[in-house]
Order: structure tokens, then C-alpha cells, then sequence
């Protein structure tokens, strides 16, 4: 054990290639790829080709990190989303010369009340109340300081305008894009929550008291957030808008701002704003100015209101640029592209592979916080290799030496460059660890089950002349896994395929210490036995009932509760993959009434100004089914190959009935597998939910924990026995005496 240990830390993939010139830009353009594909409204319908806007960006980079050379890939990346939002770098913003602390009411020429409501004054102790005197209205809402973070209206401003509408007012509502990463292999066994629009409730202005409708005209300009409230003034005919422009567009919806570096701020369009009949909120100025911070009377901005207040007769007519475009409601699936074309992508295409693989996992992947390594040291190790491989096969290599990190056993990385098309066979036993030995746990294939070559507790010393601890050690490394026990069973696993019509070589230690070279051929998939395939799937003795739940099949649940129903107590072995048996059984042990057995969560993406570190949490349920209850005892054997839906099926009967886990822990790798599509049609799996314990307890990475551990030893499987069943059989029968 010590020995396998120690190969294995020699072998892990560590980050000593040398940085390349540029890593810090190429870091911080994938985190705005990243966050931009994860919510911006623009790539809902599939439409634009994101992958390649991260693929035409990134030759902008030009060596050392340069904010010049930064600035110009971000504006490369995001040319294509047409954002009129879109503001990079940071603005030496300029506001307006009024004081902070100066009066609100200003007196123009035939009555007309300039209020100024700049951002950045300071708020009065009584709202204000406009005089009877007033017969049209300016806003100046230009601020005089930098606006506050979520960029609420001023204080003034709602009470303002409910004195200024004589009927109820809607502002536009704010409706968000969220993202939940790929969908699962199979859309039909789709059981988290999909991708789609959140839309925000939106209380009306209403009319003040003795409220009067009077023509407005509102200022505005670029270092502000144009409020919701404005815009539905503008479509009902309320008022007009002058905006006043320097290097930037005024802009109105939900924003979002992210630091490529310090001083290189990017800011975007996060949501939009929509009217009831679901067209998108616009702004459009009915006044365009260039940058002219003054304000009162004479100012460019003031006169050109003036202006406008001519123009607003009474009753006020609709305002006819106030533009409006229909939008879809929901999210188009867009899967990704196959990439068939490139079997080995060239250097862009490369870093967009690992920047992808990196942006799905951090945005979707549920068991982040679980992880051993950083995730963001992974990408930087992946990138620096990305710059250097020569063929398809390090590129693929370089890809699951990054998904190795992710310590989840349903990751796979594959690829016809990694040769799993090809290796369709493999040696027909299954391996066990004991006491750090690789021994030969059962014969899968019927060629050995009399050919004499191999015997259970048999010792695999080497592989081809390869020693099993340094092939082991190898494998393992380039494995992610849930638990520890996973790696070593994936990597005995995998340790065992070979390309079909080949034959591998030996080196076995049998029961009397004698060494033989052993030559096995491969055996097909298809030929494999199952496991456990010389007991029945059902059976009683001695009042024991036992249920092999890797080869009960659906249809087979209601005869193995009538061939089992006379008996006092219940073995399910769970030791293996099960076919969908789970509800049905448990249905029938449901002592406890339960309804419902475990919890899912998932990850959602949403913009910052919605909520951060969003979890979908979905409570999993059960259902009656037809049949009298069982009612003896339950025991379940378990291991490390309970994986996934095996554990399902044991939070299952967890919930419903005092069972009692008997063997060692299983995979700790529940919840549905998805894959990611990366260049080259590379493809990689991974756990799509977190799933936990009907009680909120933690399963990924810990497993189902057996309440009695028993493995197999050496001896015994050399005698033919099954330490694990007979334990189970003694505390049942230990339970009667």
C-alpha cells in the first residue's frame, strides 16, 4: 500500500511548466467569457457563435500582459453581442456643477419648475411638494456625485412623480436570463431545472393626492442608470427624455461590471426591462447632447428641455421613439457544436477547450466546494500545457489531467484520440485491493471460468511486464474519483481494457506463493458475466430472503415479493448498478409512510444584482404502489461499485424502513451525468446535481456509510466465499436467537 502510495504522488500532474506571456489577460478574458455566457440575455436564443467570439478575441492578446491588448480582446469578445450597454475600462466620470446640498426647486420662465434631483444630493427630512404654481416640470437627474451602487432612484424622484400622473403608472419590469449548465446525456431522463428567464414583480406609481398631470421632461446622461420609472413616463406620453452624452451611451436595465484587473472594469448588459405585453424597454432619447455638465437656467441641456415642454400640448401625445422589439420568453436550446471537424484544434481553439471546461464546472458544477485542488490553479496548469502539445492525444491527455481534479466519480473525459473507441474488450475478471495486493476478485468472462489461468485471490504482480503498483499509479493520477477507494477501483478498472482480439500477459502469485506468467485473451463486452451470476437473483433459505438488485429487473418486483413474502427478513445486494427497481421496492417496504427521500441541489447562474451562489434545491419523492408491505427486516450490502443510481436506490430504502448497511462505503457519486462538448468532440461527464440524504447529510464524497464494514479478504475469496452476505446472514439470524 505504501509503495502504490508513493508512485502515485510521484506521477500527479504538478504545475511546473513555465508561464506563458500573457496568462494573467487570458485568466481574466475567460472569466468575462465565462460570466457573460452564463446570463447575458443576448445568448439565449443560441444565436451567436460564443465559442468562436472566445476564439477570435484571444489572438488580440499579444504577449506580456498589456491593459491596451486586454481592452482591445474583451472589445473583440463582445463585438458580436451588440450590447449598447457595453462600457470597458473606467471612466473618468465628470457630473454636474450643482451643490450637493442645493435647493430643489429652481423657477424658469412661464412657470416651469426645475427640480433638481440629482444623484448625490443630500436627501431632505420632508418629501418634496411641488407647488401649485407649477404648470410644466424639468427633472435634471444628472448626478452630482457617483450614483450609488443599485442605482435606486433619488429620493425625491417617486414622490415627484406621483404627484405629476393622474392614473396609476407601470414601470417596465426587470426580467433576467439564468443558465444551469448541459443538459444530461439523455434529455428524457431530465430531472433538474432547465435553463430560462426570471421576471421581477413590479409595483405601479400611483397618483399622490390632489395629484395633476402636467408635462415633464427629464434629463439624464451617461454616468447614470436611466430609472425604470422614466422610460414608462416616455411610452404613456408623460415626457420626454433629453440625455446628454460624452464618450459613452445612456443606458436604462439591469447591469453588470467585471474587473478584467484593477482599472479595467467591463460592464454589461445583465437582464432587460419588459412591458407587460413581454416587448423589451428601450431607451431612446427623443434629445441627443453632447457632454455639458451645467445645469439652470441657460445650460445646453436645461434650453433644450424648454425645447421639448413646447412641444408637449395637453392632453400629451404618445411619445413615437420610444421603441419596442418582441423577444422570446424563454431560452432556445442550443447544444453544442460537435467540433468533428477538428481532430486536433489549433492553439485558440485549445485554450477555448480548457477555458470551457473550466467556466462549466465553476459556474455549474454543484461539488466545486468539495474539491481538493483549486479549480483555478487547474486551468492555469492546463493552459500553460495547452500552448505546448503536439498531437490529439496530449491534447486529450491535457483535458483529463484537469478533470481529474474535480474528485467526482461520473467524471470521464473521452475522445478517439484517447482510444475508447477503439478499446472494446477487456480482461474478463474483476480486480479487488486488499492490503495494498491487486488479486483477481471474481472471473467475468465464461472462457476462464474453467480454463484454469486464473482463480480468485489470484495476485496480479505486472501487466505486461509493466508493475501493477507504477500502471496503477499512473492510471490513477489521470482519474477523478469521489473517494479513494473509487480511484483504485477505476483504475483497476480501466487497467483491464484492451483493444478487442489482444491478449495481455501475466504475472500472477497464487495461493502457494509460486509465480506463473499467464497469457488471458481479451474478452468482448458483450460476453461478460454478471456479477454474482452462479446464485439466484431470488431467493429464501432459512427464512432469509436474499435479492440480487444488479440482475432483478423491473418487471420481476411484484414475483420477488411473492416468492419472498413468508420470509422474516430481506437482503438486498446492492453491490453493483441496479435497473430502475428502486421506487418499486421501496414502495413496498415503506413502513415509515414516507414520502419523500432525498434532496437535490443544482447550480444556477444569475446576475450579480439578482443573487450570487444560487442553489435549485428539489425535494425527491416516493409514491404509493400496489401490494401489501413487507414487514420483515432489511439489510443492504453495499461497496465502493454502488455508485449513482445505487445510491439512489439506498437513500430510497433508507427512508422508508430500518435497514441496516452492511460491507464499506459506497462511491459517494450521486445525481445525473452530464457531458460538455469541447473542440475536437471531446467529451466529458460529470455530476449534474448533489444529492443528499433525506436529512440534509453530505453523500457526494463520503458515500453511504455501512453500519457494519466487512470486506473480503485474500482467504476468503480464495475459498470461494462471500465474506460480505455471510455477515449479513449471521447478524440476521443472531437478530432471532
Amino acid at each position: 500500500m505504501k509503495l502504490l502510495r508513493i508512485v502515485l504522488l510521484a506521477l500527479l500532474p504538478v504545475c511546473v511548466a513555465p508561464a506563458h506571456a500573457g496568462e494573467g489577460d487570458v485568466l481574466a478574458l475567460a472569466r468575462l467569457w465565462s460570466e457573460v455566457r452564463a446570463i447575458h440575455p443576448a445568448l439565449a436564443d443560441g444565436s451567436i457563435d460564443w465559442d468562436r467570439a472566445l476564439v477570435d478575441a484571444l489572438p488580440a492578446l499579444q504577449g506580456a500582459d498589456s491593459d491596451a491588448s486586454l481592452r482591445r480582446a474583451a472589445a473583440t469578445l463582445m463585438a458580436p453581442l451588440h450590447d449598447s450597454s457595453l462600457r470597458i475600462a473606467e471612466d473618468d466620470a465628470t457630473f454636474v456643477r450643482w451643490p450637493a446640498d442645493g435647493p430643489v426647486l429652481e423657477w424658469l420662465a412661464r412657470d416651469t419648475a426645475l427640480l433638481h434631483l440629482h444623484f448625490g444630493m443630500q436627501a431632505s427630512v420632508a418629501p418634496f411638494v411641488l407647488p401649485a404654481r407649477a404648470k410644466r416640470v424639468i427633472l435634471d437627474l444628472r448626478p452630482v456625485d457617483t450614483p450609488p451602487v443599485l442605482e435606486q432612484p433619488p429620493t425625491q424622484l417617486l414622490a415627484v412623480l406621483s404627484q405629476l400622473i393622474s392614473a396609476p403608472l407601470l414601470p417596465p419590469a426587470k426580467r433576467y436570463r439564468f443558465s444551469t449548465g448541459p443538459h444530461e446525456q439523455n434529455p428524457a431522463e431530465w430531472d433538474g431545472f432547465t435553463p430560462g428567464f426570471m421576471q421581477m414583480e413590479v409595483p405601479r406609481l400611483l397618483p399622490a393626492a390632489r395629484a395633476r398631470a402636467l408635462p415633464i421632461v427629464v434629463i439624464v446622461n451617461d454616468t447614470q442608470r436611466v430609472p425604470d420609472i422614466v422610460l414608462a413616463l416616455q411610452k404613456a406620453g408623460r415626457a420626454r427624455i433629453v440625455t446628454e452624452e460624452g464618450r459613452w451611451h445612456s443606458r436604462a436595465g439591469p447591469l453588470q461590471t467585471l474587473w478584467l484587473k484593477n482599472g479595467l472594469p467591463v460592464e454589461f448588459a445583465a437582464g432587460q426591462l419588459v412591458w407587460p405585453d413581454s416587448s423589451v424597454a428601450s431607451l431612446h432619447a427623443d434629445v441627443t447632447l453632447p457632454e455639458d455638465r451645467a445645469t439652470g437656467q441657460g445650460s445646453a441641456a436645461v434650453t433644450a428641455a424648454l425645447a421639448q415642454l413646447a412641444q408637449l400640448a395637453i392632453p400629451a401625445r404618445a411619445a413615437g421613439k420610444s421603441a419596442a422589439s418582441q423577444v422570446a420568453m424563454y431560452p432556445v436550446r442550443h447544444d453544442d457544436e460537435r467540433y468533428r471537424e477538428m481532430s486536433f484544434p489549433q492553439r485558440e481553439w485549445r485554450l477555448l477547450a480548457a477555458i470551457k471546461l473550466w467556466a462549466n464546472m465553476d459556474k455549474y458544477f454543484p461539488a466545486k466546494r468539495l474539491m481538493d485542488a483549486s479549480w483555478d490553479g487547474a486551468l492555469r496548469t492546463c493552459l500553460r500545457r495547452m500552448e505546448d502539445v503536439q498531437d490529439a492525444r496530449e491534447y486529450g491527455l491535457a483535458l483529463q489531467a484537469m478533470a481529474a481534479n474535480l474528485d467526482d466519480s461520473h467524471v470521464g473525459v473521452y475522445s478517439r484520440a484517447l482510444g475508447f473507441n477503439d478499446l472494446t474488450a477487456f480482461i474478463g475478471v474483476r480486480l479487488a485491493r486488499i492490503d495494498g495486493h491487486v488479486v483477481v476478485a471474481t472471473l467475468r468472462a465464461s472462457s476462464l471460468e474453467h480454463s484454469g489461468l486464473l482463480h480468485p485471490g489470484d495476485e496480479i504482480l505486472s501487466i505486461d511486464g509493466e508493475d501493477v503498483a507504477v500502471r496503477l499509479a499512473r492510471l490513477g493520477a489521470m482519474i477523478s474519483a469521489s473517494t479513494e477507494a473509487g480511484r483504485w477501483r477505476n483504475a483497476m478498472d480501466e487497467m483491464l481494457i484492451v483493444p478487442a482480439g489482444s491478449s495481455v500477459n501475466l504475472l500472477v502469485a497464487g495461493a502457494d506463493g509460486a509465480k506463473r506468467n499467464v497469457t488471458v485473451p481479451s474478452t468482448p463486452w458483450e460476453d461478460e458475466l454478471p456479477l454474482r451470476h452462479e446464485r439466484p437473483v431470488v431467493a429464501v433459505e432459512q427464512g432469509i430472503a436474499y435479492v440480487d438488485l444488479a440482475r432483478l429487473m423491473p418487471g420481476e418486483v411484484d414475483a420477488m415479493f411473492k416468492t419472498i413474502r413468508n420470509s422474516r427478513a430481506l437482503i438486498l445486494d446492492m453491490r453493483g448498478y441496479p435497473n430502475r427497481t428502486g421506487r418499486a421496492i421501496a414502495g413496498r417496504l415503506n413502513l415509515r409512510h414516507a414520502t419523500s427521500y432525498s434532496t437535490t441541489y443544482q447550480q444556477l447562474a444569475l446576475p450579480q444584482e439578482v443573487a450570487s451562489g444560487v442553489q435549485f434545491a428539489q425535494t425527491e419523492r416516493l409514491f404509493p404502489v400496489a401490494g401489501p408491505l413487507y414487514r420483515g427486516k432489511v439489510v443492504m450490502l453495499i461497496n465502493e461499485y454502488a455508485q449513482s443510481q445505487a445510491e439512489h436506490t439506498a437513500l430510497m430504502i433508507e427512508a422508508v424502513t430500518p435497514v441496516t448497511f452492511i460491507g464499506t462505503p459506497s462511491a459517494g457519486a450521486d445525481g445525473n451525468l452530464r457531458f460538455i462538448v469541447l473542440p475536437g468532440n471531446v467529451r466529458v461527464s460529470y455530476s449534474g446535481l448533489e444529492v443528499r440524504h433525506g436529512d440534509g447529510r453530505q453523500l457526494q464524497r463520503v458515500g453511504v456509510q455501512p453500519h457494519i464494514v466487512v470486506a473480503p479478504t485474500v482467504a476468503g475469496l480464495r475459498t470461494g466465499r462471500d465474506e460480505v452476505l455471510e455477515r449479513a446472514q449471521d447478524f440476521l439470524r443472531q437478530d432471532q436467537e
